[in-house]
């Protein structure tokens, strides 16, 4: 029997963003990431260091872009941009701040959210039905193109997009909440995947470190 050799996919949030800290709506509108945020691309590309990479996948979002180029940092990986791994659009609600949208739409961030409905969308929006669909099949492509040579597959993307992948794939009740720059692994091997690690901030905080001790 062949057996192929074993594939791993490492997803990273982007880093704290200006949206972020104001409690805006943040979907496929747009932000900066803040000082805090550069830092902590930094601190998770530093905290991934020691593993060798084949690949880099990034939704195409400025702010993701940004934190994978300063988590790459000198490494001379290309990021091959997906727009299927953007963030679950919100429509009307984009950039709105979480007063706004109370006061202009009562409870819609808790009948999202809660996923008693997940074909659910906001007008212009999406569903979790319409976001799995597009993240499954952008993943589903990178594992098709990387699955023989087997290795490890880094992918820069957002909490949402990220956290219902991995609730989705893992069975979990729960939503996995994403801080800024968590990582989340999932092992493909002769069919199978596994989700292997759930929004843990391991290699940021490591990263952290070491970046501290270099000073």
């Amino acid at each position: 029997m062949y057996y192929m050799s074993k594939l791993k996919l490492y997803f990273v949030r982007h880093g704290e963003t200006q949206y972020n800290i104001e409690k805006r709506m943040q979907g496929f509108c747009d932000s900066p990431l803040t000082d805090r945020g550069i830092q902590q691309a930094k601190a998770v590309g530093a905290g991934l260091a020691s593993i060798d990479f084949e690949a880099v996948y990034a939704s195409e979002s400025q702010r993701v872009q940004d934190t994978a180029k300063f988590a790459l940092g000198e490494k001379a990986l290309p990021i091959k941009t997906d727009a299927r791994l953007k963030e679950m659009n919100f429509g009307i609600l984009e950039s709105l701040l979480q007063e706004e949208i109370i006061s202009e739409h009562g409870n819609i961030l808790e009948k999202i959210f809660s996923m008693s409905d997940i074909n659910f969308k906001v007008p212009k929006g999406e569903s979790f039905t319409d976001l799995l669909t597009r993240t499954k099949a952008a993943v589903d492509e990178i594992i098709a193109t990387h699955k023989e040579n087997g290795g490890n597959i880094l992918i820069f993307s957002h909490g949402v997009t990220i956290g219902y992948l991995i609730m989705s794939l893992a069975k979990m009740e729960t939503f996995p909440h994403h801080d800024n720059c968590c990582v989340s692994v999932i092992s493909y091997e002769n069919g199978e995947i596994t989700v292997e690690m759930a929004a843990d901030p391991s290699f940021r905080d490591k990263g952290m470190e070491l970046l501290s001790s270099a000073k």
